[in-house]
């Protein structure tokens, strides 16, 4: 890291491919499960856009979104967040917060108004910090874990 910045002074963001998230989602998301777990439904569609966090050329973080709308919302103009994982080596650098800014302003330059995600429990003060709103009660995703909905305006 360098003095002006919370972030490593190396640290890159941008695309990746779908295949090329799947591993640290396992690492991080997944761990113990199979890896089939780590493919999620419309990671191949043309909306879908996949991110990556790149410490000296290595993939250390991902992240996913996708054109789902929230299920009650009437705006077509949003993505849902998926798939967010940083390798626990690389935790705690703000790298997840560069990368979610990175992939939020992409968003936000392509006229998409809003973001949301169901963020594990332990995760939503990361959220809270970046100025995510919890949506709705805590609620439960089989073999995952307890979940809030949060979402962000952008």
């Amino acid at each position: 890291m360098n003095n002006l910045s919370p972030f490593p002074a190396d640290l890159r963001c941008a695309p990746v491919s779908a295949t090329a998230v799947i591993p640290i989602r396992h690492a991080v998301l997944r761990q113990g499960k199979p890896v089939s777990t780590c493919y999620f439904q419309g990671d191949d569609e043309a909306t879908t856009q996949h991110w990556g966090a790149f410490e000296n050329g290595l993939l250390i973080g991902v992240a996913s979104v996708y054109a789902v709308t929230r299920p009650y919302a009437t705006n077509d103009r949003e993505y849902q967040l998926r798939g967010m994982a940083i390798l626990p080596e690389h935790q705690g650098k703000s790298i997840g917060k560069r990368l979610l800014t990175v992939l939020e302003n992409a968003l936000k330059s392509n006229g998409v108004e809003r973001i949301w995600c169901n963020a594990r429990t332990s995760a939503a003060p990361f959220y809270r910090r970046l100025r995510y709103v919890s949506e709705g009660s805590e609620f439960e995703i089989p073999e995952v874990g307890p979940h809030w909905r949060m979402v962000k305006t952008l």
